[in-house]
């Protein structure tokens, strides 16, 4: 009789524990998809910091590059506005005094004395 009953149960005993597997096997695959998901998502965070980051700097050498132009541009008119200055004082001296007034500006060094240093071979401008 024993025989009997457990003869009529095994197909059940197998069905159950084959059911059993089952559920957790997917429990298991489940829990390591969830696990891939939440890296996936942890990436995805990290690659938006990177980005954000990325753009940060990009507006940070452009800012510099704005800044280092205006300074260029100031620079430029800041010349420009001398050497009008200085053409304009030479304009209002007399033809004498202007080459005058240009060549005590302008001269070269150790002109003055006689050009020793371009007899002696020597350049004062290197």
């Amino acid at each position: 009789m024993l025989t009997t009953v457990f003869g009529s149960a095994w197909p059940v005993i197998v069905a159950a524990v084959l059911a059993l597997g089952g559920v957790l096997f997917g429990f298991v695959k489940s829990k390591g998809a969830d696990a891939k998901v939440a890296k996936a998502g942890q990436d995805a965070a990290e690659a938006h910091v990177s980005a954000a980051q990325a753009q940060t700097q990009v507006a940070e050498v452009r800012d510099a590059e704005a800044q280092a132009n205006a300074a260029a541009a100031q620079a430029g008119a800041q010349s420009s506005k001398e050497r009008i200055n200085v053409e304009n004082d030479i304009a209002a001296l007399s033809g004498g005094a202007a080459q005058q007034q240009l060549r005590d500006d302008w001269g070269r060094p150790n002109e003055t004395d006689g050009g020793a240093a371009a007899s002696s071979g020597a350049n004062a401008n290197h």
